[in-house]
């Protein structure tokens, strides 16, 4: 079976677009209902699909109502309507470029007399006839008649995404004209807040914003002022909507896309600084997140932050803002909002029966905002209660089992103490409350109940006791509890010895770790060389010295199977001096078989004698050989696998060999499998090592 090319990319097939265009009365439906026609409408054929329909303008405002209109099929055609408005919005959504243009340029239509007088000038142009003038009154309509669908009062949420892939192509290939559209028209703007409970629409309002169009730029045509009262706009639809908790997410993220844009393309798109400065200040954001305890308030908080550190780099600082004035007085919110009841989260019973809220998203948000402000020395300066790092701690034990919560606390307590600010490391430790909780839910008595977060809580600790040098902040709130910090040092360096220790004793980032000295709990033991099956351990005098004599008998077993090994072959040429043809006339035919019946039998002498030796080799170990392990007795089961194996081949081969002869009176054994000598040695001193 092979893979059809041509069916898949469309090469080497007629289009069945072209075999419906040649029907005469062709609909839209006739279209639609082709099977797999979807991939052709926007690929290959999309230009000559445009084309008949901009021919046909009651079937594009036909693709339009299929869209818009809540119509009731008959049961039987709800999968065809379904199909249809699926098809259409893919076709629209893949920026067909004629269908978009056509809503907007009369299109150029030559009459069969100027295309066969194209050079006289003495023609006149031709009055429009009356099926032209109606085909220009239905294109005028079209997308007049589209937008209409934004003045019902409610909305279908998959009429709304149709309506939202085509707008966003629409703006993407003429997002100028489109302003000019609904410049003239205003209802299209209030009619688009009349449904922002909706995301898709409200999706709408930011591509609008940000205007990211094909189509060529001209300064004097940017619509600054438009689209900056449209943020203005923004702000007031949300003070009066607040307590709706949709429309407070929809529209915060309409401006976390902007800021999200304006931090990818700042120096590209420079208007953007300008219409961001439109967007309310950070304490209005604060005390709507109070109000709301919206996860998308907090999330615009901190991408607001990281606009404003980035405009700071833009032209020498040009466009840079005062940190402290826009963030002093909303400091003082920071401690409510940690510790506020998230009204949206509902309490859940945990495998212990108890009954838990969740955290929720909104205050992890709030904790790294936090951790942002804290890192601008001249907002740091503002903290001055230790209240919020007591809140803190307080949701990182009424939370242990959140991973996100113990990950940005540990960041938290970084983050300060490489901020070398004296106020803000005050603060943290102050009264000591950080290291009576690192002792009391570390310590060997808690830790028996394996709480979540001990894991993270020993890296703190070991962050905070390996940097009090670096902290007098830091070193004076130890030594006041030093005798209690001590004890629950000493009893965590079993648990760093065991959890500092590189898996297979393999430290991934030696280089880095080059200059640490050896005594360090994160510098892995020296590695050991790979020596077999043999195990390694010890490395006393006794192991060392049986080692050496190993090798010793090991090297004289050798020197023994070498001399026993050229005794036969001295005495294999004797015999073969001593042999004389029969027949002279056979004297080269013999000569070549006695060679190779020599070359047979020294090898067979020499593997039975080889044989003898280790039989006898293995008989006196296994006199002084301990019980097997359940791993040895593995070994030898393999051993004698991989022995019957090597003899099965070498039964093989002797077939395939040619017999020796009677005449060289020599008795012939069958080959016998070659023991792994090394194997076996290796063995045995490990028995011996072991047995010592």
């Amino acid at each position: 079976m092979f893979f059809n090319f041509g069916r898949f990319y469309g090469f080497g097939m007629q289009s069945k677009l072209d075999n419906l265009l040649k029907q005469e009365n062709l609909t839209l439906e006739t279209i639609l209902n082709e099977d797999d026609i979807l991939q052709e409408l926007k690929m290959s054929s999309s230009k000559k699909f445009a084309d008949f329909i901009i021919q046909h303008p009651n079937e594009y405002k036909k693709m339009i109502h299929y869209i818009i209109d809540d119509v009731q099929p008959q049961e039987q055609d709800i999968p065809k309507y379904i199909k249809y408005q699926f098809i259409i919005s893919e076709v629209f959504g893949s920026e067909n470029e004629k269908l978009i243009n056509y809503l907007f340029d009369k299109p150029i239509e030559n009459t069969q007399e100027d295309i066969q007088n194209p050079h006289d000038d003495q023609q006149t142009e031709s009055q429009p006839t009356q099926e032209q003038e109606e085909k220009e009154l239905i294109r005028q309509q079209l997308l007049e008649d589209f937008l209409q669908v934004l003045e019902k009062d409610t909305l279908i949420v998959t009429t709304a995404g149709y309506f939202n892939k085509i707008i966003g192509a629409i703006i993407h290939r003429r997002g100028h004209d489109f302003w000019d559209f609904i410049i003239k028209i205003p209802k299209v703007i209030t009619n688009l807040f009349k449904h922002a409970e909706h995301k898709h629409i409200t999706e709408i309002i930011e591509k609008l914003i940000i205007l990211d169009t094909n189509q060529e730029e001209n300064d004097d045509k940017l619509y600054i002022n438009e689209r900056s009262e449209l943020i203005t706009r923004l702000q007031k639809y949300l003070t009066v909507n607040s307590n709706q908790n949709i429309i407070v997410s929809n529209v915060c993220d309409i401006f976390i896309e902007l800021y999200k844009r304006a931090l990818i393309s700042l120096e590209t798109m420079p208007f953007l600084r300008t219409i961001l400065f439109k967007v309310p200040q950070p304490q209005y954001f604060m005390n709507l997140a109070i109000l709301t305890q919206n996860t998308s308030v907090y999330n615009l908080l901190n991408i607001q932050f990281e606009f404003y550190l980035k405009i700071e780099q833009i032209e020498n600082g040009k466009y840079a803002v005062d940190l402290r004035d826009l963030y002093s007085n909303l400091i003082s919110h920071l401690p409510q909002a940690l510790i506020q009841q998230d009204i949206f989260k509902v309490a859940f019973q945990t495998s212990k029966g108890d009954q838990v809220f969740p955290l929720g998203d909104a205050k992890l948000s709030l904790i790294s905002f936090i951790i942002q402000l804290c890192q601008r020395q001249e907002i740091a300066n503002q903290f001055t209660q230790p209240t919020i790092f007591l809140n803190i701690l307080d949701l990182v034990i009424k939370y242990q089992s959140n991973n996100q919560l113990q990950i940005l606390f540990d960041k938290l307590i970084t983050v300060i103490v490489q901020s070398k600010n004296s106020q803000l490391q005050k603060l943290l430790f102050q009264d000591q409350a950080i290291f009576i909780f690192l002792i009391k839910y570390n310590g060997s008595q808690y830790r028996k109940q394996k709480p979540a977060f001990q894991g993270i809580l020993t890296k703190i600790t070991n962050y905070l006791n390996s940097n009090i040098n670096e902290s007098d902040e830091l070193a004076n709130s130890i030594n006041l509890i030093k005798d209690e910090w001590k004890t629950y040092i000493d009893e965590l360096s079993e648990v760093n010895l065991k959890e500092l220790q590189w898996m297979c004793g393999v430290n991934p980032r030696i280089k880095e770790q080059a200059n640490i000295e050896p005594s360090s709990p994160f510098m892995p033991d020296r590695l050991i060389s790979y020596q077999g099956i043999r195990k390694v351990e010890s490395n006393d005098d006794n192991s060392i010295n049986q080692d050496k004599q190993d090798f010793n008998q090991i090297e004289q077993e050798d020197n023994l199977n070498i001399q026993i090994q050229t005794e036969n072959n001295e005495q294999q040429q004797q015999n073969q001096q001593e042999f004389t043809p029969i027949f002279p006339n056979q004297t080269n035919e013999n000569d070549n078989n006695n060679q190779e019946q020599l070359q047979i039998q020294e090898h067979q002498i020499t593997d039975n004698i080889i044989q003898e030796h280790d039989e006898q080799y293995e008989q006196k170990l296994n006199e002084l050989k301990p019980e097997p392990e359940p791993t040895e007795l593995i070994d030898q089961n393999q051993q004698n696998q991989l022995n019957l194996k090597y003899q099965e081949q070498e039964n093989q081969q002797e077939l395939c060999e040619p017999e020796p002869q009677e005449e060289n009176h020599i008795q012939t054994q069958e080959p016998q499998a070659e023991p792994d000598q090394n194997q076996q040695v290796l063995n045995s001193n490990s028995q011996m090592q072991d047995e010592n």
